[in-house]
Parts: C-alpha cells; sequence; structure tokens
C-alpha cells in the first residue's frame, strides 16, 4: 500500500492544529461551530467582552449611516434607534449580513477590508458635502473619519458600546498546547493576549488594522485577506472551510 499522499500547497491536515478564537463570547461561537463542523479542534477564549452605553436621546441625524463591525449595527438597533432617512453602508460582508438580518439595506456594496478601505471606496462611491454618522465603540481608530473629513466630509462618531480586555485575572494561566494558531480580530485582542501570557503562538490577524500591534509585540502573523473565518482558515494554510450560509454570515 502506498503511502498517504502529503497536503497539497502546503496546507495542514485538520488534525494538526487546533484553532483558538478570541473574539468576544457570542462572537466566537458560530464561528466555533462551523470550525468544528469542519473537523477542526476549536479553543474558544475570549479576550474581550462588550458593554453597552446609554442610548442617546436626540434622533440621529444624517444622511449615511456607515457602519464598521455587526456589533456596531446591533448596538444602533438594539438601543432602539432609527436610521431615519439616511442611506447606509458597511464593512466587510459579515457587518453587511447583519444589516439584513436586522432589515436595513447596504446601499453600497462596498469592498474593502479595513476602515482606510472603507473611507476610500465611500469617498469614491459619494459626492461631498454630506453629513456621515459612524455608530460603533466609544474608542476608535482615527479611519475611516480621517480620510472622510479631509474629503470635505462632516463626521459624527456615535459611541454605542464600550469594548473591554479581560484581564490576566479573567483568563486561564496556561491554555496553549504545540500546534496551535490563534485568531485575532482587533487591536483590543492583541493588547488582552500580551497583557496575559509570554508565549507568542503561530497567528493570524483578520486585516492590516490587528497584524501591526501583533508584530510589535513579536509575532509574525499571516494576514486574512478579507475579514472573515474562511480567509483567516486560508491564511493559516489549513484546509479551506465552506462559505457561510445566509443565516451564519453576519456572525
Amino acid at each position: 500500500m502506498e503511502p498517504p499522499a502529503a497536503p497539497s500547497q502546503g496546507r495542514l491536515t485538520v488534525d494538526r492544529r487546533r484553532i483558538v478564537l478570541t473574539r468576544q463570547a457570542e462572537a466566537n461561537r458560530p464561528w466555533a461551530a462551523r470550525l468544528r463542523t469542519a473537523g477542526y479542534a476549536v479553543l474558544e477564549l475570549p479576550l474581550l467582552r462588550f458593554e453597552l452605553l446609554p442610548a442617546p436621546a436626540e434622533l440621529v441625524v444624517a444622511d449615511w449611516l456607515l457602519f464598521t463591525s455587526p456589533q456596531g449595527v446591533r448596538a444602533f438597533t438594539g438601543a432602539g434607534l432609527s436610521k431615519g432617512k439616511a442611506r447606509v453602508a458597511a464593512l466587510g460582508t459579515g457587518t453587511a449580513a447583519v444589516l439584513t438580518q436586522v432589515g436595513l439595506t447596504d446601499h453600497l456594496d462596498l469592498e474593502a477590508r479595513d476602515g482606510s478601505e472603507l473611507a476610500s471606496a465611500f469617498v469614491a462611491a459619494v459626492e461631498a458635502p454630506a453629513r456621515v454618522v459612524l455608530p460603533g465603540a466609544q474608542r476608535r481608530l482615527e479611519e475611516p473619519r480621517a480620510t472622510l473629513e479631509t474629503a470635505g466630509f462632516e463626521v459624527a462618531e456615535l459611541p454605542l458600546y464600550e469594548t473591554v480586555a479581560l484581564t490576566r485575572d479573567d483568563l486561564p494561566t496556561a491554555p496553549f498546547t504545540g500546534g496551535d494558531v490563534v485568531f485575532f480580530c482587533s487591536p483590543s485582542a492583541v493588547g488582552a493576549f500580551v497583557g496575559a501570557w509570554d508565549e507568542r503562538p503561530d497567528c493570524v490577524a483578520i486585516g492590516e488594522t490587528t497584524a501591526p500591534p501583533l508584530r510589535a509585540a513579536g509575532f509574525a502573523p499571516a494576514v486574512a485577506e478579507q475579514p472573515n473565518l474562511e480567509e483567516m482558515v486560508r491564511a493559516a494554510g489549513l484546509e479551506p472551510i465552506p462559505a457561510p450560509s445566509t443565516a451564519e454570515s453576519g456572525s
């Protein structure tokens, strides 16, 4: 009998790696289910939690609502806010899918991997001046705001939740084993990891926003070409997983 063929194109077989998910617990669960269905061992290791902020008392007045995360969409609708006459755009297929789930339409269907690309695509598609509101986290990166303001848009941030990193005391002491590959989806998760452990296992960044803090902390991250689970698996050099169903795609 001939020996089994080695994995093609350098891909690793499912049983040789465990994928560590570091998003908030509720966000980890659907990804973990998809990975386990595909045959992967998974460690759910949430490094973040979300705390909702008080909803604004005033009506949201905007020409455009620009959502940069699924959590921003959920927090907006969960606070009972209405888009009014504003049109809506989103960063990434996951955020766009959550818009659909809550009954909102993505009017632009922009292809972008991070806030900078989103801003550039928006500027190319929409003529200034216009008022753009950014619903989302209390602390944000400078993009997409900086590029939008430079292009002549009036931009207002709408903080709806706070991202809180778990501390060393909240996390297990030694959760990692040989062969682990850690999936990071935000700089906040990187900060929480570095604050808790000295290990620097193989890892994947969901995009170029998350990659620099990983490199600064001593990791050598692979970077997903698009901000979704299947591209993170691909970037890790692992056997691909199926694309999500419509019901799962906003996870």
